[in-house]
């Protein structure tokens, strides 16, 4: 007897409630609309993200501009290329810049043989900007050449000292001039090995002299490339040797870290 109750338990099926099997089916319609819902929130979030934040709009004094971008351009009596930078940011700070550069742009290109471009990038919420200038007053076919750096923290909006630049990468002063006369001594050891320079005429004193450097850290500008710092440090290329010829653009740039 009990056996046989058993087995009649057995054979009994639970059935949902109907209350039970109506959520289950309201559920199964609502959950697609739940999942649609937070896809448009997550697609929203990416276009603000992308057309807003990460292209740093919110910030900009023209929001269809680049953060830098070309205000104004012209060609030299050499048929070269100036280009006029803007720095986009709606601050103080980026108006002052600005001015700055208007105005000395204005009175270097005065000299219709002379060059005056630009270059820029953003590392994380640093902007750098270059400034390099081809003086050809001289008459020389090789410039007199000189560069000027800004670096904006895109955070605050603010133009930052130099120290400020270098704590970024935990070096210092002396850090920066070890690396700059190092990189000298390199082109100076090159030279010789090359044949331009004879060690026993022109030792490294004479051509530090001849490249009119007194003090390594004399118009030393940073500019932040790719995460890496670079210090700018122009000098003369010319010398009765004739070296203008070793130099390229990218002497006067100098790797510091990164």
């Amino acid at each position: 007897m009990f056996g046989v109750v058993q087995e009649r338990k057995k054979s009994v099926k639970k059935r949902k409630s109907p209350r039970k099997q109506f959520l289950s089916f309201r559920w199964k319609k609502i959950l697609p609309w739940i999942f649609v819902f937070l896809l448009i929130i997550l697609l929203v979030f990416y276009y603000l993200y992308k057309n807003y934040y990460s292209n740093y709009n919110y910030i900009k004094k023209d929001s269809s501009q680049y953060l830098v971008y070309t205000k104004s351009s012209s060609t030299n009596n050499q048929n070269m290329k100036n280009e006029i930078p803007e720095i986009n940011i709606d601050s103080k700070d980026a108006d002052l810049v600005n001015k700055a550069i208007q105005n000395y742009a204005e009175d270097f290109l005065k000299n219709k043989n002379n060059l005056f471009v630009y270059d820029s990038q953003v590392n994380g919420e640093v902007l750098s900007v270059l400034l390099k200038m081809l003086d050809y007053e001289d008459g020389y076919s090789f410039p007199t050449v000189s560069f000027h750096t800004y670096n904006f923290n895109l955070k605050n909006q603010t133009l930052m000292e130099e120290e400020e630049v270098l704590d970024l990468f935990g070096v210092s002063d002396d850090d920066v001039s070890k690396k700059i006369k190092g990189q000298l001594q390199s082109y100076y050891n090159d030279e010789v090995s090359k044949g331009y320079l004879i060690r026993q005429e022109c030792d490294y004193d004479c051509f530090l002299k001849w490249r009119g450097i007194d003090d390594y850290m004399d118009s030393v500008y940073y500019y932040i490339d790719h995460g890496k710092l670079i210090a700018y440090r122009a000098f003369s290329i010319y010398s009765v040797y004739g070296e203008e010829e070793y130099f390229t653009d990218e002497s006067y740039e100098f790797y510091i870290v990164g």
